[in-house]
């Protein structure tokens, strides 16, 4: 146990896992080019730099979508928010997604510096529930648009990998599913807060049983009044919708466009399946545990890719996919993120409780959530 704990406080360690990055970067770089170096860059040397250019400028955009977003939401209850505020801790969510096992420490950054902008932690907190509930929504009808236009091709082509696909998407709606039916279900709710922590606790899922409990009556209480604020602002959350969709578009885009960039010959018909293919690594990067998936992602993205590039062209797309949406994340979110802690911080403002907090307030209670 003594050995697990070590483990689990060194990968929690912000400089250890940054220095994991680059170690397991050079070690993907060594591989990438043991073999078929000289041509790989040889291929590099082609890229056009205005091109890689506007391709970095479109993955900023990318962040200030995010940012503009968060700023869009904060404005709900605090007006004076900027969307400059919302671009700084959209690359703070970047960066510490990518420098954490498994994505977990980008919300808990979020929080930080929402707190240092002057969001309190119970409006910050419902701030991030909604971009999570807006995106994880809009992230799986996507992805299952493009399972739904190319599964024949994809099945038949990369059966070893589909299943994780369909694996990772699944989860995702799971999660989505889940936490609708456990806000509109009482039954459903009064099941899990007494037989399921108490079957989980049981099987040593669940240390503690009453920290469990009291932790699913607070999730539970943000998720419902996010619902209502859902409901009340309707037209705002089909513009973060869309704002989201733009977003997923981009990211998923960046294959054919560095291709592009790379002097690579690519058509307009390869754009949906490279679409897909992008979106499929990124669902098996769920499941790799290392900071910013580093080693998986990058051996995934190859060997996926191969399949319609050759193994030079593959590996020269992927390590300029990786430098425009990884390590461009990684480096200037590490300086967005240094400036915003050496500003002062901004006075907290709590709001004074509106008519929207009025009626949230009477929509929980009639919904007996509170």
């Amino acid at each position: 146990m003594k050995i697990i704990e070590k483990i689990k406080k060194l990968f929690s360690n912000t400089y250890f896992n940054i220095a994991l990055i680059f170690a397991l970067a050079g070690l993907v770089l060594y591989f990438t080019l043991k073999n078929d170096g000289e041509a790989v860059i040889r291929t590099l040397k082609n890229v056009s730099v205005p091109g890689l250019i506007v391709l970095i400028g479109l993955m900023v955009f990318e962040r200030f979508l995010l940012g503009w977003g968060l700023a869009s939401e904060c404005r709900l209850t605090h007006p004076k928010y900027t969307n400059l505020q919302g671009f700084v801790n959209a690359y703070t969510a970047g960066l510490f997604n990518n420098i954490t096992p498994g994505a977990s420490g980008g919300q808990l950054a979020q929080g930080y510096i929402f707190r240092k902008q002057g969001i309190p932690v119970s409006n910050s907190v419902g701030v991030l529930w909604l971009d999570f509930i807006v995106y994880q929504t809009t992230m799986c009808l996507f992805v299952l648009l493009l399972i739904l236009l190319k599964f024949g091709y994809f099945y038949a082509n990369y059966s070893q990998f589909f299943i994780l696909v369909i694996f990772g998407f699944l989860v995702g709606a799971a999660i989505i599913v889940f936490l609708w039916v456990l806000a509109v279900s009482p039954k459903f709710y009064t099941w899990l807060s007494t037989s399921g922590i108490s079957i989980g606790a049981k099987l040593h899922i669940i240390k503690d049983k009453e920290q469990a409990l009291v932790s699913l009556n607070n999730q539970l209480m943000q998720f419902s009044h996010e619902i209502v604020v859902l409901k009340m602002h309707k037209k705002l959350i089909f513009i973060l919708g869309l704002e989201d969709f733009l977003r997923l578009l981009i990211y998923y885009s960046v294959p054919f466009l560095s291709a592009m960039v790379l002097g690579i010959p690519v058509t307009p018909s390869m754009y949906l399946d490279m679409l897909a293919l992008s979106s499929f690594v990124a669902m098996i990067n769920a499941f790799l545990p290392m900071p910013g998936s580093s080693g998986g992602t990058e051996a995934t993205f190859v060997l996926m890719f191969g399949t319609i590039f050759t193994g030079t062209q593959a590996a020269s797309i992927m390590l300029v996919w990786r430098f425009v949406t990884f390590y461009q994340v990684l480096i200037v979110g590490c300086i967005v993120f240094l400036y915003a802690r050496t500003r002062k911080d901004v006075p907290l403002e709590i709001p004074k409780p509106s008519a929207v907090d009025e009626s949230v307030i009477r929509s929980l209670e009639e919904e007996k959530v509170l």
